[in-house]
C-alpha cells in the first residue's frame, strides 16, 4: 500500500483497510486505554473508529497523515465517549500505566526486572496527565513530536518539554 489512494481504489479497498486495522488496532485500543478503563469499552471504540474510517474512505484524499488522523480520530471518540457518561471517569494519575503492556522482548528488556518496572510505573503515574499522553506517543508508539502535537493540540514544543519531562523524571529514578 503506496498512500491513503489506495485505500480509496475499489478493488484494493477491502485489502487495504484490512491491512490498516492490523496494523493500527493495537496501538489504537491501547491509546483510548490512556482515556477509558473498561478493556471491552476500548475495544467497541478502536472498532467505532476503523468503522467510521470506512464508511468516510471516500474523504480520505483529503488526509495527508493517514497515522495522525486515525489518533486523532481516537482521541475524539474517548472523550466524547467519556462526556456521554457511558463510563466512569477515572483519575489517570492514580491509574497503573503498564508503559511495557503489549511491547515485544528484545535481548535489552530481558533484564529489566520486575522491580525497575515497577518504579518507572510508579514515576510515569505520578505525571501530569498530558505529560503522560505526550510520553506515551512518542516513546511507546514512536510516534514523531509533530504528531503527538496534532493529536494532543498542542505545540510541538510544549510535546519536547512534556517528554524532557518525562525523562528526566525516569533518569533521576533510575539513578536512585
Amino acid at each position: 500500500m503506496n498512500s491513503i489512494k489506495d485505500f480509496l481504489n475499489g478493488e484494493n479497498s477491502e485489502r487495504a483497510f484490512r491491512f490498516i486495522v492490523r496494523t493500527y488496532q493495537v496501538k489504537i485500543i491501547r491509546f483510548i486505554s490512556l482515556f477509558v478503563h473498561n478493556d471491552q469499552e476500548c475495544e467497541e471504540l478502536a472498532s467505532d473508529v476503523f468503522l467510521s474510517l470506512w464508511t468516510n474512505r471516500d474523504k480520505l484524499s483529503e488526509v495527508l497523515d493517514l497515522d495522525s488522523y486515525i489518533f486523532i480520530m481516537a482521541k475524539n471518540r474517548a472523550l466524547n465517549h467519556l462526556r456521554k457518561g457511558k463510563t466512569e471517569l477515572i483519575d489517570l494519575d492514580s491509574f497503573q500505566v503498564d508503559i511495557f503492556h503489549n511491547t515485544q522482548t528484545n535481548p535489552e528488556s530481558i533484564f529489566i526486572t520486575q522491580e525497575t518496572v515497577e518504579a518507572l510505573n510508579e514515576v510515569i503515574n505520578e505525571l501530569p496527565h498530558k505529560t503522560k499522553l505526550a510520553f506515551h506517543l512518542v516513546r511507546e508508539d514512536k510516534m514523531k513530536y509533530k504528531d503527538a502535537a496534532e493529536i494532543l493540540g498542542v505545540s510541538i514544543k510544549t510535546i519536547e518539554k512534556q517528554v524532557a519531562a518525562a525523562v528526566t523524571k525516569l533518569k533521576e529514578r533510575l539513578s536512585k
